[in-house]
Parts: structure tokens; sequence; C-alpha cells
């Protein structure tokens, strides 16, 4: 957000609302989390199954079915190595991106939440994602 709306935030002419995020941005205190707002348990499993989770995995790096154990863990250092070089952290910072990815065994729990949902919760998640 801040290197794609950086601008329009320095000047006031991108504010903020709400924060579809598990952890707040610092840079953005006063912007309430999506999932504080329910006002139902029902609302906040919605909010933290369709929304949140989901842009966690937005991005995600993934090897097909069947890709060796050695390459899985070789690309798996070699990713995690990157993610605390301190020329690619200094890279980052210069575009003003932040860097904070989630390990593989999180991203399985937030696909794995999405088979918790009982079919009436289902149901409406799909109603508000997919409504015309």
């Amino acid at each position: 957000m801040r290197a794609t709306w950086r601008k329009g935030l320095e000047s006031g002419e991108v504010i903020p609302v709400v924060q579809i995020v598990a952890k707040a941005f610092p840079e953005l205190p006063n912007v309430p989390l999506a999932i504080n707002l329910a006002k139902t348990d029902e609302a906040r499993k919605l909010i933290l199954v369709g929304v949140q989770n989901s842009s966690a995995f937005a991005r995600p790096f993934a090897l097909p079915p069947g890709t060796p154990r050695d390459r899985v863990e070789m690309l798996h250092k070699a990713f995690h190595a990157t993610l605390k070089d301190p020329a690619f952290l200094a890279e980052a910072q210069k575009a003003n991106l932040s860097i904070d990815p989630i390990t593989g065994d999180e991203m399985n729990r937030l696909v794995a939440d999405v088979f918790t949902l009982d079919a009436g919760l289902l149901a409406k998640l799909k109603d508000a994602l997919y409504q015309q």
C-alpha cells in the first residue's frame, strides 16, 4: 500500500477507512481492522476466511505436485535467505515495500480454514463474494 498509494496517502487525497489484514500497518494506527468492526462471530468468521486470510496468500510461491523434496527444501532455504539478505531488504525499503511473509505451515492453515466453514456460512460467503 505504501508503494502504490504513497503520494495519495501523503497528500491526503487517499484516506484509508479500514484494513483487511491480520496485523495493522504501523503507519496507519488510526485505521481500524475490518475484523474488529464485525458485530457477530459469524461476521468475524466471514471476514477472516473470505477476505483477511485470502489477502495473506494473494501472491503465493508454489511448486508443482511431485517436486522432489530436496528441491523443495533447497528453494525454501534460498527463499528464506533472500528474505533476510541485507541488500534485498535495502532495496525493499528503498521501494517502500513491506516484507512480512507467512510460512508454508501458516499458508496451509489459512487455506484449510476455508474447508472448516459449515454449509450455511459457505453459502453466505459465496453470496457476498459473487454478488453482481
